[in-house]
């Protein structure tokens, strides 16, 4: 089978799609996620599957949703010579349209749909097809061979035997068709065998259910005279029960009553109580009241002598601090007064100091503006020298050319050798001959001429005239260069280069020098900085008037440096021992202010705690007053007594009924009227329950006297001897048709076992493309894959990795597809989004193997990643489809 063409209306969500492929060769369908790539092989299923009036959910389901279209597919699709052109349109506007070729049949209708059918299944193993058309959710499935039928065929031509078609083989098929009349295909009775055996087996049960029926009639009987004496005792005992129960309920009547009297007595004991405790919380507090306020008195006399002792201690810190604050003022007075005298000595070396850095800075910036001159000239000479060494190199390979090309002229051209024998005058290539001998290099037609003798002309050949005209090329462009320069030959040429230069390192150096004249500033800062001197000189000048020294007429101070030095190391050291005097005054001053802050923070303290304490004192003494004024102590010393005694009398009485009761035992009673009452329940529930055994067993022994039950049992026996008999018939005609299948299928898996080396040297051969020569598998009695060896190490098929799975599915794909494709039954091999699980390598050599298969069978890649296929499937197609 081979698919050259599908398209696609209205299918899912592709609204108009169709696409060609090649007969043989790689396809790849490139396309992004739901844009319908995987749609193709389930539109190619449902053309020839479902007719365009099927109602099928699969058909449903490719409707687009919410529009009422109609759904169209059609395919090109071609069995050997037969070529179907096959359409097909579902839901509105059915149609279904077939035409065959070579015979140009055309058919429509159900007519169409039953023949393209027919053709299908005539010329497709399905089987086959279901093996090498995967799709997404399959793709790590290894496909069992021995299932596929065009498999063993191409197999068996391999191996040499009877082709095994499983049931295709009519014996297969037949004493497959009898087993399976007894027998499910996993081996479990079916059918009339079935039948037979559940009839005998309730044959069977039935006898057993009637002779134990019998025997229960008689265990009957027994049970209902056991029944009756058990009954009869136990309503003696739920009698004497009874009674029991009551006299405890008596019982309970009476200890309630005291029970109630004892509650009584303890709710009033604990108003006692707490009226108690209240009384004597009471006096305890006018007894707390009168203490503190005692304590009180004492306290606020305390405080107000420590706030007295306090207060004279404050003034004669104050006293103390108004000295240390006026001899610190005094202090530092005077240590202004040297400070200033210093900064005027240190404003007279500083305009000193001045005057020399601007008579230095005049002088370097003399120097700078000479070096710049020099810069100036020099680059003025090097901008005119316009040969430089790149110039330089462009004329020597010129001047080199013309050497090389003369020295090839001179040694490829002719010699011609004239040497005079007479008087006769001779002319050579035009100029006459005078010397005796003479070597003429023979570069363009050269003539020896004896006059009104002879001429020989001399061609120096075309290989001569190559070189020739190569030398005047060489010698042209020599002399173009040197006249864009405007120089004669190449030593002038080297001349001005070293000129130039000569001038580039004379500039570099007068340009350090005027680098290191600048040191890192430039010219404008330096002139700034002469600025900013002169300016604060001529300030200096004009404000002489702080007492400094006055210059003389050239502008510098009588004084001289050293003097001026000296006079103000004297003042600084003046002024530092001014310091030093300043901060024991201040020191003293501190101590003072602290001796101060320290005795007014306790003072303040000390008051305060006076103040606080004589309110608190008065506080107390108001409370004490006022709660005479609600109760006097003797008032409340009283009410304690009484409140004490009541307490006592109730205390008595409580006991004595808490004895009362204790005594009458109620703490079991209650207990035991439950006991005595449950276990009233319990026998009243035993006796109902033996009197419904008893009615019940009664019944049954009613319903044995009519039943007829020994009769029963004959019966039972004689249907049990006749289900044994049909089902021994039965039974014997099955076991020989489940050895028989046994038979054929033990030669059938002999069959397969010789399929399997072929099988697995070709699976073997296209894994070892992938994972080199330890590769190696070995296959199930279904030629199924069971476990893969690589280097030695072999691991179950289910053990391997994602990847590794996926890729040994694909190897047996190719497998399969190779064996099928040389006797004309194969069928397109179709990968839906496989091999995503491979990494680069294996990719790689994946993509060979699908590249070899696509040269014997037509392979279909339908993917969303185009570089796992276009990069290493050599000789792929690639189609691209839009999300349309």
């Amino acid at each position: 089978m081979r698919l050259h063409r599908i398209s696609l209306r209205h299918f899912r969500g592709v609204t108009e799609r169709e696409l060609a492929f090649d007969s043989s060769g790689v396809t790849v369908i490139v396309g992004d996620n739901e844009t319908g790539k995987s749609s193709l092989l389930e539109a190619l299923a449902l053309l020839f599957e479902l007719p365009d009036d099927s109602k099928a959910a699969k058909v449903r389901a490719v409707q687009p949703v919410g529009r009422d279209i109609g759904t169209e597919v059609a395919a090109e699709v071609s069995f050997g010579d037969v070529r179907l052109h096959y359409r097909k349109q579902w839901f509105r506007q059915r149609a279904t349209e077939l035409r065959v070729e070579p015979d140009d049949r055309a058919l429509t209708g159900r007519e169409a749909h039953d023949e393209a059918a027919r053709l299908f299944g005539e010329h497709v193993d399905r089987t086959l097809w279901a093996a090498l058309s995967v799709g997404q959710e399959d793709s790590l499935a290894v496909p069992v061979a021995g299932w596929v039928t065009a498999v063993l065929t191409a197999l068996d031509d391999v191996a040499g035997g009877e082709v095994d078609h499983g049931a295709a083989v009519p014996l297969v098929g037949a004493v497959e068709a009898e087993f399976l009349r007894y027998f499910t295909p996993t081996g479990r009775p079916t059918g009339e065998y079935a039948q037979v055996l559940d009839d005998r087996d309730r044959a069977r049960v039935a006898v057993a259910d009637a002779e134990a029926r019998l025997g229960e009639v008689e265990q009957d009987v027994e049970r209902a005279e056991r029944l009756g004496r058990d009954r009869e005792v136990l309503a003696s005992r739920l009698t004497e029960q009874a009674a029991r129960v009551g006299e405890l309920e008596s019982r309970r009547l009476f200890a309630s009553e005291l029970i109630g009297r004892v509650e009584r007595l303890r709710r009033d004991a604990d108003l006692a109580r707490e009226r108690r405790i209240a009384a004597r919380g009471e006096l305890s507090r006018r007894h707390q009241l009168r203490h503190d306020a005692a304590k009180r008195e004492e306290t606020a006399a305390a405080a107000v002598e420590v706030a007295r002792q306090a207060g004279g201690v404050l003034r004669t810190a104050e006293n103390e601090l108004d000295q240390r604050t006026a001899a610190l003022r005094t202090a530092r007075e005077d240590l202004a007064n040297r400070r200033a005298t210093v900064r005027r000595f240190e404003a007279d070396l500083a305009r000193l100091r001045d005057r020399a850095d601007l008579a230095a800075l005049e002088g370097r910036l003399a120097e700078v503006e000479a070096a710049r001159a020099d810069e100036r000239r020099l680059a003025s000479q090097l901008a005119q020298a316009t040969i430089d060494d790149g110039v330089l190199e462009a004329a020597e390979a010129a001047h080199r050319d013309v050497l090389t090309a003369r020295a090839a002229l001179h040694a490829g051209s002719p010699k011609l050798v004239v040497e005079r024998l007479g008087a006769g005058e001779v002319e050579v290539g035009g100029d006459p001959f005078t010397d005796p001998t003479v070597d003429v290099v023979v570069e363009r037609d050269t003539t020896v001429a004896v006059r009104g003798i002879v001429e020989v002309t001399v061609r120096p050949g075309a290989g001569a005239a190559e070189l020739a005209a190569a030398c005047a090329d060489a010698e042209h462009h020599e002399r173009d260069l040197l006249a864009d320069l405007g120089v004669s030959d190449i030593t002038d040429v080297r001349r001005a280069a070293r000129a130039r230069a000569e001038s580039a390192q004379a500039l570099a150096a007068a340009r350090d020098a005027l680098a290191r004249r600048l040191d890192g500033a430039s010219a404008d800062d330096l002139i700034a900085d002469r600025d900013l001197l002169r300016a604060r000189l001529d300030a200096a000048v004009a404000g002489q008037d702080d007492g400094g020294a006055a210059p003389d007429a050239d502008g510098s101070v009588a004084e001289s440096s050293d003097e001026m030095r000296a006079a103000l190391v004297r003042a600084q050291e003046a002024e530092a021992a001014g310091a030093r005097d300043l901060a024991e005054v201040e020191e003293r001053e501190a101590q003072a202010r602290k001796q101060y802050e320290t005795a007014s923070g306790e003072a303040t303290a000390a008051r305060v705690r006076a103040e606080q304490e004589l309110e608190r004192r008065d506080d107390l003494h108001a409370a004490v007053a006022a709660a005479r004024e609600t109760a006097s102590d003797d008032d409340l010393s009283a009410a304690v007594a009484e409140v004490e005694s009541e307490f006592a009398v109730l205390a008595g009485q409580l006991a004595q009924a808490e004895d009362a009761l204790a005594a009458s035992g109620v703490d079991r009673l209650e207990e035991r009227l439950v006991e005595a009452a449950a276990l009233r329940g319990q026998l009243a529930s035993q006796v109902d329950d033996l009197a419904g055994q008893l009615r019940r067993v009664e019944g049954r022994l009613e319903m044995a006297g009519v039943q007829g039950l020994a009769s029963a049992v004959e019966r039972a026996h004689a249907e049990l001897a006749h289900a044994e008999t049909r089902a021994e018939a039965v039974e014997r005609r099955a076991l020989a048709a489940r050895r028989l299948r046994e038979t054929l299928v033990r030669h059938r898996t002999e069959a397969r076992r010789r399929y399997s080396a072929p099988l697995g040297e070709r699976i073997e051969t296209l894994g070892r493309v992938v994972y080199g020569p330890s590769f190696g598998i070995a296959l199930g009695d279904d030629l199924e894959v069971r476990s893969r060896t690589r280097d030695g190490v072999t691991v179950p098929v289910s053990s391997l990795s994602t990847g590794a799975r996926e890729q040994l599915a694909t190897v047996v794909r190719l497998a399969i597809a190779g064996l099928t494709a040389t006797d004309g039954s194969g069928v397109p091999v179709v990968l839906d989004d496989a091999l995503g699980w491979s990494d680069p390598t294996r990719l790689e050599a994946m993509g060979s193997l699908l590249a070899r298969a696509g040269e014997s069978n037509q392979v279909i890649l339908l993917t969303c990643v185009p570089d796992r296929y276009a990069g290493t499937v050599a000789g792929a197609r690639i189609v691209r489809v839009d999300d349309t």
